[in-house]
């Protein structure tokens, strides 16, 4: 092959000749390519962030919803151990009045 044949990718207009605009344009259009690229990465490094961050936030909401339903449960559970207890204080007391009362009659 001769050096004829071979054509130059900075000839933009190819006539033969490379000039320092074409140098120029040639070399813009590389980098404009290179930062599309960089973009483009960027982008799905993001969607893959964004789906992460997803996924970390649905595991934790299904586990606060878990803790909530525990704590919850052991509230009721001591709120009604609590009530049975105040119950029986009341009704101690009451008895206790009534035979006071009783007493005094």
């Amino acid at each position: 092959m001769s050096e004829e044949n071979v054509k130059n990718p900075m000839d933009l207009n190819g006539d033969g000749k490379v000039t320092l605009g074409e140098k120029a344009q040639y070399y813009a259009g590389k980098a404009s390519e290179k930062i599309e690229k960089a973009i483009d990465d960027y982008k799905e490094s993001a969607k893959e962030s964004l789906k992460d961050a997803k996924e970390f936030a649905d595991k934790a909401k299904g586990k606060a919803k878990e803790e909530f339903e525990k704590v919850s449960e052991k509230a009721k559970e001591e709120f009604a151990e609590a009530k049975g207890k105040a119950k029986e204080a009341f009704d101690g007391a009451k008895e206790k009045v009534k035979d006071f009362t009783t007493k005094k009659a």
